[in-house]
């Protein structure tokens, strides 16, 4: 019953209340309004929550609400432009990049037209000369990180100067000879980067602890480029590069807990930071500093290390041709900055189903 109908029919009643003055029929009349008093109430209780009910869907089209099947429909249609938009950013990036010789040509070229930056080193080293290789992985990419570790076999680094280590879910390496293993799968599970990070580094027997996420790949002139430095330095990086070869995380600052790209002329500062997936580091560094153990998944472990390396004095030294991949198509150069994919089933809880790319960075300082 509509609400403009009890409003007629009280209306009539206290017509015939006040042209007759019997007591009981008043009464009867008293009695019908108090009912429909109620009967409004109830109709404008159920009234609001309809409305309440209708503005908390998603989606409407016109006057009618998108069902369950209407909504996947849509999903899966933002889910296609929202690839259709990571294919456009790769084509650009590929416009001039179309073998895998073309490639390694053209990162030989570029890491030849840029210097190393000045940074120099502040102590000697303890322990002999050469690479200490720490891999850390979660054992879910084994085809990556055999890749990585072919990398890093065709160094032509002399046996006796190199080793390769590797943390966390290490199962599948149980017959790779020549490499240590350190299992740890529980770090592994909670995303404790830096934990694994320690072992490795307190078990290195060479000089230059070189800190590797399992999906990265070496250039093949990597090890060549960082013996030119004649190890004059405490900690270094090089160019990084996504498979389409736009720019990961190599030369950056930390701003507000947002990650920007700094040009390669620019000089070190101590608002920068090197990321954990890549770095080099000298032994005498974990004389005193090692990462913190307890932070997890997307914490800054990487960045609270760098800050206590700075703080304490240690320099950062950009070394160019020592050129890596970061071998993860997921991610792109957008401007000052890195972006990854998001995918639509993980956006769903956004009330607006937006097309959006989600940051790589932004990190936690501790």
């Amino acid at each position: 019953m509509s609400s403009p109908s009890l409003v007629n029919r009280l209306g009539s009643w206290f017509k015939r209340a006040d042209s007759r003055s019997e007591g009981s029929e008043f009464s009867q009349l008293k009695k019908k309004v108090h009912e429909l008093e109620r009967e409004l109430e109830s109709v404008k209780k159920n009234g609001s929550n309809g409305s309440s009910k209708c503005g908390s869907m998603n989606l409407a089209a016109g006057h009618g609400i998108l069902d369950e099947a209407e909504l996947g429909a849509l999903r899966e249609e933002i889910e296609l432009l929202r690839n259709e938009m990571q294919e456009n950013i790769a084509a650009i990036h590929r416009l001039e990049i179309l073998t895998l010789s073309n490639r390694i040509d053209l990162l030989n070229e570029f890491g030849k037209a840029l210097p190393p930056t000045f940074a120099r080193r502040t102590r000697t080293s303890n322990k002999p000369k050469g690479f200490s290789f720490g891999i850390i992985t979660n054992g879910q990419r084994p085809a990556k990180l055999f890749k990585l570790i072919d990398s890093i076999r065709f160094q032509r680094i002399a046996s006796d100067r190199f080793e390769i280590l590797v943390a966390g879910v290490v199962d599948v390496l149980k017959n790779q000879e020549g490499v240590s293993l350190f299992p740890m799968e529980e770090a592994a599970a909670q995303g404790r980067l830096g934990a694994m990070r320690n072992v490795l580094a307190r078990n290195s027997r060479f000089n230059k602890f070189v800190s590797l996420d399992d999906d990265f790949l070496l250039h093949p002139n990597w090890a060549l480029s960082v013996d030119q430095v004649k190890d004059d330095f405490d900690l270094a990086t090089g160019i990084i590069v996504n498979p389409d070869l736009s720019r990961y995380c190599d030369w950056v600052n930390i701003i507000e807990n947002y990650t920007f790209l700094r040009t390669y002329d620019e000089t070190f500062d101590k608002c920068q930071y090197v990321t954990g997936g890549y770095g080099i580091y000298k032994d005498f560094i974990f004389e005193e500093h090692l990462w913190n153990d307890s932070l997890g998944f997307y914490q800054g472990e990487d960045v609270s290390f760098s800050r206590k390396l700075f703080d304490s004095g240690f320099q950062l030294k950009f070394i160019p041709k020592a050129i890596v991949m970061h071998d993860d198509e997921r991610y792109r150069q957008k401007g000052y900055g890195v972006v990854r994919l998001k995918s639509a089933r993980s956006a769903i809880s956004d009330p607006n189903l937006a097309l959006k790319m989600e940051k790589l960075c932004p990190r936690t300082l501790s």
